[in-house]
């Protein structure tokens, strides 16, 4: 019977170390195919028209050869791991899937209608354009880029920093709007989670929503301005005029009481979100174009009455 027994518990051994080799064997086959995936790819650098509805590993367009203007379609069906875009090259993402970064530098232009990314880095002089498509990361635009988006959805937040120009006019963002260094941003439609100015950035908004997660709404913090194009302007139900807001305390923004602003945007979009004003940071309101006019025919009866 002990016999028995001990053969039974010889045989689980082996069992459980045939599984055991089994399982590791698949891991390094896994291993593998994510490094080749890593390690390997493609040039495209003459100036020609490339269509990718395919998988491939990593794609470089224009590295090192200016003024080839190639240009790479990822169309339906398309994979691409990682796409790195170089000098003047032009990128179209109409439909299938970038595994990891898209990454522009120089003067690359980029141009997504559709399709999925996990995130865009947009460096240097480059362009990017977004009308369709959902990026499941962050959108970064960084250098002197140009980063304008009408349409599609950002899962992550939007990035702006160095001298970048974001243009905002219809895209989801389901994160937070970060705006430092220097850039600037621009958002006349569109939805954003909350937004933060910092350092001497500044944000000009006329129309869109801010959500309100009661949490990082609206934060105006160093020399960081953020420009609201609107009418009816209140903070915490008691009207108030055009001009700035500033810090109560002159201290950092998390040392300050929560406020409420409330107003009609330029477009007729409602604002209504708490925010915070550190260091010499400001909000500033201004009149959106009827209100002008108003303003300036009834400075024009003042005057013809006096």
């Amino acid at each position: 019977m002990a016999k028995k027994i001990g053969n039974k518990k010889h045989e689980q051994f082996f069992g459980m170390e045939k599984k055991m080799k089994k399982l590791i064997l698949i891991c390094v086959v896994v291993v593998l195919f994510m490094v080749a995936g890593q390690g390997f790819g493609i040039d495209f650098n003459d100036g020609g028209i490339h269509s990718i509805n395919y998988s491939e590993g990593n794609v470089y367009v224009d590295n090192g050869t200016p003024g080839m203007y190639t240009k790479v379609n990822l169309l339906n069906g398309g994979y691409i791991h990682k796409f790195f875009a170089y000098q003047d090259s032009r990128i179209n993402i109409s439909g299938g899937r970038v595994g990891l970064s898209l990454v522009a530098y120089d003067r690359t232009q980029v141009i997504m209608t559709d399709g999925q990314i996990w995130y865009l880095d947009a460096y240097d002089s480059s362009q990017a354009t977004m009308s369709g498509g959902t990026a499941t990361g962050d959108l970064i635009a960084k250098g002197s880029s140009h980063v304008t988006m009408s349409g599609g959805t950002a899962t992550g937040d939007l990035i702006a920093k160095g001298s970048s120009h974001v243009t905002m006019s219809g895209v989801t963002v389901m994160g937070y709007l970060e705006a430092g260094d220097s850039s600037h941003v621009t958002m006349s439609g569109g939805s954003v989670l909350g937004m933060s100015v910092s350092n001497s950035s500044q944000v000009t908004i006329s129309g869109g929503t801010i959500g309100s997660d009661g949490f990082l709404e609206l934060v105006a913090s160093g020399n960081g301005k953020l420009i609201i194009n609107g009418s009816n302007f209140a903070i915490d139900g008691i009207s108030l005029g055009f001009g700035e807001i500033t810090s109560i305390f002159g201290g950092v923004y998390e040392n300050e009481p929560y406020r409420r602003l409330t107003g009609t945007l330029a477009n007729g979009d409602i604002i209504n979100n708490r925010f915070q004003i550190g260091n010499n940071a400001k909000i500033v309101l201004i009149p959106e174009p009827a209100t002008i006019a108003l303003l300036f025919l009834g400075g024009l009866v003042f005057r013809k009455k006096h």
